[in-house]
C-alpha cells in the first residue's frame, strides 16, 4: 500500500505534457499574432479615437519641441470643448491642442516617446506603433515571469501570455498613445526581477546564507529592483502601489524564509531574520524614493499645498467630470452599483473609442459565460489546493507566488475603487496594470477545466444552462438562440474533452467506456488526438484573437468612420 501511495501522481502532474509540447514555438506564434492585431488597431482606428489620446500626445509634443516638462495650468481642461470634439468625431476644424489635462502625469513615458515623435514628425500612428513595441516587450516579460514560476506547466505559461496578448480591450489600449504601455512594461520587469530573486531564496541550494545586505549580488539585485520601482512611479501614478507590494514581498520572504523553503523543517522565524527583512526592504525603498523625490519637489513648487503628485490640481480642473457623490444623489445607490458592475465588465473585455463603441450584446453574453466558467475553474483549483500536495501539483514557491498575485489583485481592485470614490470612472482598462495576476488566474482556471472530472462537471453545468435557456425561449421567444447554441456547444466541448486523453492517462480517470478508449488509444490516432487536444485548449484564446481581428472592421470603423 505504501508503494502505491508513494508512486501516486495526479493527472495534473502530467497534464501539460499531453496538451502542449513546444511552448516556446507557441509563444513566438502568440507574439506574432499580437503584433499583427495590435498594428491593425493602430493603423485603422481613426485619429484621437482612444481615451485621452490627444492629451497624452500633447505631452509628448510639448517635450519634443523643447518646452521642457508639461505643467498643468488653469484652462487645460474644458469639458464642453472636449464633448464637442468627441461627439463630432474630432472634426479637422477643431484642434486637439487645448487638451492638456494629462500634464500632471509623471513624465518618463513622454520623455521616452519624444524621439519617436521627432522621427515621425509628430505622426500619430508612429507613436501608436511605438506603444505596440512596448506591448510586445511586455509580453516577453510576462512570458519570462510565468516561465520562472511555472517552468513545467506550459498550459499556465502560454495560457497567461495568450490571454494578455489577445484581450481585445488591452490590445486596443496597447495600440494607442498613453503612458500605460511603459508603466505595464516596467511593472512586469519589476515582477520578473522580484520573482527570480524570490526563487533563489526559496531553493536552499541556490540561496546564500549571508544577509542580503552583505551579499553584493543580492544587494545589487535589490538596488536595481528599487530603481525600477522608482522608474515605474515616474511613469504612472498607480505604480506607487507597487512599492509597498515589492518591499513587503522582500521583507516577508527573508523573514519567513525558514518556514517557506522547500527542504527546511517548519521553525519559528527568528528576530534576526525580521531585522534582515526590514534591511532588505529598505534597500528597495531608498532608491525608489531617490528617483521620484525630485518630481515631488517640482510638483510642490508648481502646485503648492504639498500636492506632490499633482492630483489636487487635477481634481480642481476637471470640474466637468461626473462625480460619484452627484451620480448617486441623482440615480441612487442601486443604479450606481448596477451600472458600475455592467460597464466595468464590458469595458474590461472591450468598449472602444471614447468608451462609446460597444460590441453586440450576444458577444458580451458569451464573454460572461466564459468568465463564469473561469470562476468555476478557479473554484476547482482552490479545492485541489486545499487538498494539498500532490493533488495541488504546486510547490511552496509557486503557492507563495500565487498568494503574492492575489495580494496584487487586491491592490488593483483597491486602486480602482479609490479612483471611483471621487469620479465615475467604471472602466475595466484600469485593471490592466495587474494583467500578470489576472492572466495567471485565467490560465490557471482554464487549465483546471482541462482536467477530466472538472471539465465534465463544468460542461454538464453549461449544457444544463443551455437547456434552461432553450425552455425559457420556448415560452417567451426573447432569447438569442445563437447564444443558446454557443453555450451548448461549449458545454459539449468540455464534456467530450476527456476522450481526447485516451491512450495518455489512466482509463479510470477518464471514466469513458473501455471499448471507446481502446479504439481512441490506437497509435495511429494519437497524432490526431494530440492536435485536437491543442485546439480544444487553445479555443478561447483563438476566439479572442479572431474577435480582436474583427473589431476594427465590424465595430470601430462603422461607428467612428474611416
Amino acid at each position: 500500500m505504501e508503494n502505491v501511495a508513494s508512486s501516486y501522481r495526479p493527472i495534473s502532474a502530467s497534464l501539460d505534457h499531453y496538451y502542449l509540447r513546444r511552448p516556446r514555438l507557441a509563444f513566438v506564434v502568440i507574439l506574432i499574432g499580437y503584433v499583427a492585431v495590435a498594428t491593425l488597431f493602430a493603423v485603422t482606428t481613426p485619429d484621437w479615437q482612444n481615451p485621452d489620446e490627444p492629451a497624452h500626445y500633447n505631452n509628448i509634443a510639448y517635450i519634443a519641441t523643447g518646452h521642457g516638462l508639461p505643467v498643468l495650468r488653469e484652462g487645460d481642461y474644458n469639458q464642453e470643448y472636449l464633448a464637442a470634439l468627441v461627439s463630432g468625431g474630432f472634426p479637422p476644424h477643431l484642434s486637439v491642442g487645448p487638451l492638456r489635462y494629462e500634464a500632471y502625469q509623471p513624465p518618463l513615458y513622454y520623455v521616452a516617446a519624444a524621439p519617436a515623435f521627432l522621427l515621425g514628425s509628430g505622426e500619430l500612428r508612429l507613436l501608436r506603433l511605438f506603444n505596440v513595441l512596448l506591448g510586445a516587450i511586455s509580453l516577453l516579460l510576462l512570458y519570462a515571469c510565468m516561465e520562472t514560476v511555472f517552468p513545467t506547466k506550459p498550459l499556465l505559461t502560454i495560457g497567461a501570455t495568450a490571454f494578455a496578448a489577445f484581450l481585445p480591450m488591452h490590445v486596443a489600449m496597447s495600440a494607442s498613445v498613453n503612458n500605460d504601455g511603459l508603466a505595464e512594461l516596467l511593472i512586469l520587469a519589476i515582477m520578473l526581477l522580484l520573482l527570480r530573486w524570490m526563487k533563489r531564496r526559496f531553493y536552499p541550494a541556490q540561496a546564500s546564507s549571508d544577509a542580503p545586505t552583505r551579499n553584493p549580488t543580492e544587494r545589487n539585485t535589490l538596488l536595481v529592483l528599487g530603481v525600477l520601482v522608482g522608474l515605474g512611479m515616474a511613469t504612472k501614478i498607480y505604480a506607487y502601489a507597487v512599492l509597498p507590494l515589492v518591499a513587503g514581498s522582500v521583507f516577508l520572504t527573508i523573514w519567513l524564509a525558514p518556514m517557506a523553503q522547500l527542504e527546511y523543517r517548519l521553525v519559528r522565524p527568528l528576530g534576526r531574520a525580521f531585522v534582515r527583512g526590514l534591511g532588505a526592504a529598505l534597500w528597495v525603498v531608498a532608491p525608489a524614493l531617490l528617483v521620484v523625490i525630485p518630481l515631488w519637489v517640482r510638483n510642490v513648487q508648481l502646485y503648492g499645498s504639498w500636492d506632490f503628485l499633482g492630483l489636487q490640481m487635477h481634481d480642481r480642473l476637471v470640474a466637468g467630470q461626473p462625480t460619484t457623490a452627484a451620480w448617486i444623489a441623482r440615480e441612487g445607490v442601486v443604479n450606481y452599483i448596477e451600472r458600475a458592475m455592467d460597464f466595468t465588465f464590458r469595458s474590461f473585455w472591450g468598449v472602444f473609442g471614447w468608451m462609446g463603441v460597444f460590441m453586440e450584446p450576444r458577444v458580451y453574453m458569451l464573454l460572461l459565460v466564459f468568465t463564469g466558467a473561469l470562476l468555476l475553474g478557479l473554484l476547482w483549483a482552490l479545492v485541489r489546493f486545499i487538498c494539498g500536495r500532490p493533488e495541488a501539483d504546486m510547490d511552496r514557491y509557486q503557492f507563495w507566488v500565487l498568494g503574492l498575485f492575489g495580494v496584487m489583485m487586491l491592490a488593483v481592485l483597491a486602486s480602482f475603487i479609490w479612483y471611483n470614490l471621487k469620479f465615475v470612472q467604471h472602466q475595466g482598462r484600469y485593471f490592466f496594470w495587474g494583467l500578470l495576476p489576472i492572466s495567471t488566474f485565467a490560465a490557471l482556471a482554464w487549465r483546471e477545466l482541462m482536467q477530466p472530472l472538472q471539465g465534465k462537471l463544468t460542461g454538464l453545468l453549461a449544457l444544463v444552462l443551455a437547456a434552461s435557456l432553450a425552455v425559457a425561449d420556448m415560452r417567451t421567444d426573447i432569447m438569442d438562440r445563437w447564444i443558446i447554441v454557443s453555450i451548448g456547444l461549449f458545454g459539449l466541448l468540455l464534456m467530450l474533452q476527456p476522450l481526447l486523453l485516451s491512450g495518455s492517462v489512466d482509463a479510470i480517470v477518464i471514466g469513458a467506456p473501455q471499448q471507446l478508449q481502446h479504439f481512441l488509444g490506437k497509435r495511429r490516432l494519437q497524432p490526431l488526438l494530440r492536435m485536437a487536444r491543442v485546439l480544444v485548449w487553445a479555443a478561447p484564446f483563438l476566439a479572442l484573437f479572431l474577435l480582436s481581428l474583427l473589431i476594427p472592421f465590424r465595430y470601430i470603423l462603422p461607428q467612428l468612420g474611416g
